[in-house]
């Protein structure tokens, strides 16, 4: 499957379970509200310009509008009714525009501030999505974004090879081999978040609820069998493993 299908895909899902997302985006909302907190624990005056990358529906951008009420917002996303969800949320004092943000063309302005919460596990390239977005900072301006690292899901991971089975979850990076683009100052912290699910079939309604459910590249899903035995597997409760890589960038 090429890049441009994969993001084709990506975006569909998440905007075809916008309606839904909230109720089921525990995780999200809580690193977004910790993410927030770390924005403004580090900001040393108000920015003047704001970008978030993949607003969602909206969780981290209210707090960015809340944070910094004399900012002027720029909120995107890739996915259209995710996009108009976060409009609904926060009115018009934003501006909203539908990116890439792997790709952000289209944009002229630099900014003091962007953000970005649980989007970037999403880029095909972080290595140059993060230098693309490095080159909109003002001088000393800041990135700063929550991501998925190495060891989320790692129970799911588990289950599938104790029945021999391939898992389609998308590798993540670490902090040891984040790929990080030259020539930046940048820093990072992380933090392990173990989200219980009833089952595993909770596990997996949970993902395509929230639209996050497009595997590794190349990955084909698995048969009917050997999927209701990995399920079966998982009864009687299951806890999985969010990990989290919050990092910044400085321009």
């Amino acid at each position: 499957m090429s890049t441009d299908r994969r993001k084709d895909r990506i975006a569909r899902a998440f905007s075809s379970h916008a309606g839904a997302y909230d109720v089921a985006a525990d995780v999200q909302w809580l690193v977004a509200q910790r993410l927030a907190d770390r924005i403004a624990a580090g900001a040393l005056h108000p920015p003047a310009r704001v970008l978030e990358i993949g607003c969602g529906t909206g969780f981290l951008s209210a707090r960015l509008a809340e944070l910094f009420p004399d900012g002027a917002l720029l909120l995107t996303d890739v996915a259209p009714s995710m996009l108009a969800r976060c409009q609904a949320r926060l009115g018009d004092r934003p501006r909203y525009m539908l990116l890439d943000g792997e790709r952000p063309e289209g944009i002229a302005e630099r900014f003091d501030l962007i953000g970005s919460n649980l989007a970037f596990q999403w880029f095909v390239d972080l290595k140059g999505g993060l230098q693309r977005l490095g080159a909109l900072l003002e001088p000393g301006g800041r990135l700063a974004f929550a991501t998925l690292g190495k060891k989320t899901f790692s129970e799911w991971r588990a289950a599938h090879h104790a029945l021999g089975l391939e898992c389609g979850t998308p590798q993540y990076p670490s902090m040891d081999d984040f790929p990080w683009p030259p020539g930046l100052a940048h820093a990072m912290d992380e933090e392990l978040v173990r989200q219980p699910y009833a089952d595993g079939h909770d596990f997996v309604r949970t993902l395509k609820a929230l639209g996050a459910s497009e595997p590794a590249p190349g990955y084909r899903p698995l048969p009917p069998g050997p999927f209701r035995r990995l399920l079966a597997s998982l009864e009687g409760g299951f806890t999985v493993t969010y990990h989290v890589l919050y990092g910044e960038i400085r321009a």
